[in-house]
């Protein structure tokens, strides 16, 4: 009795160690394959958009016009995180308005970079990462950081920005406090669909 006791522990042990290494193994990071669709080698790429709002936790839209951002994507197979990067004020967002006539600019500041976290029939799904964007204007100081959930597809070459308010206004000026409008502290969304050229292919593996 005492040796199928001690041999059913073992091996509960050696199934549980087992479960253990599967999870680990199937959480580790993906590595990428990256390339142009030319055939190029200079990773670098620019993005353009249509209309990209700014959503705050309190239903604050915040709306630009368009948008244009500028990259260097890390070309190569077995490329780990980040996939690419899009350096200090790289991003450009246009004729942007809120309510009561409220025009701000936006301004990124520091080294924005795409991780990719998952991969299904050719669509890269992901984070950007590192965000730090000013917004100003008449009666309007404010610093929105943090991440935004995105994918991108192969087939169209569109970084799609969602609308998860995974980002937080972590300053507001209280002598320029955007009419009231935004609060510190309050999580924000951002989307915007941008098209990237020339194409890109990415796979993870």
């Amino acid at each position: 009795m005492r040796g199928r006791l001690i041999g059913t522990i073992a091996a509960g042990v050696a199934l549980a160690a087992t479960t253990v290494m599967a999870g680990a193994a199937s959480a580790a990071p993906l590595s990428w394959d990256v390339s142009r669709d030319d055939g190029g080698t200079s990773g670098d790429f620019t993005g353009a958009a249509g209309v990209t709002v700014l959503t705050t936790e309190s239903g604050i839209e915040l709306t630009c016009d368009s948008a244009s951002a500028a990259g260097t994507a890390n070309l190569g197979s077995g490329v780990a995180n980040p996939i690419a990067t899009l350096p200090d004020d790289s991003t450009q967002f246009n004729n942007c308005s809120g309510p009561f006539g409220l025009t701000f600019n936006v301004d990124h500041q520091g080294t924005w970079e795409l991780h990719g976290d998952s991969y299904s029939g050719g669509v890269t799904t992901g984070r950007i990462t590192n965000i730090v964007a000013d917004i100003s204007g008449p009666f309007c100081e404010a610093t929105v950081t943090g991440s935004v959930n995105a994918t991108f597809d192969n087939s169209g070459n569109v970084l799609a920005v969602l609308p998860a308010q995974t980002l937080t206004v972590s300053s507001v000026d209280p002598n320029n406090d955007c009419l009231g409008l935004i609060t510190q502290g309050e999580a924000a969304g951002f989307q915007g669909d941008f098209v990237v050229t020339p194409g890109l292919t990415v796979i993870g593996s």
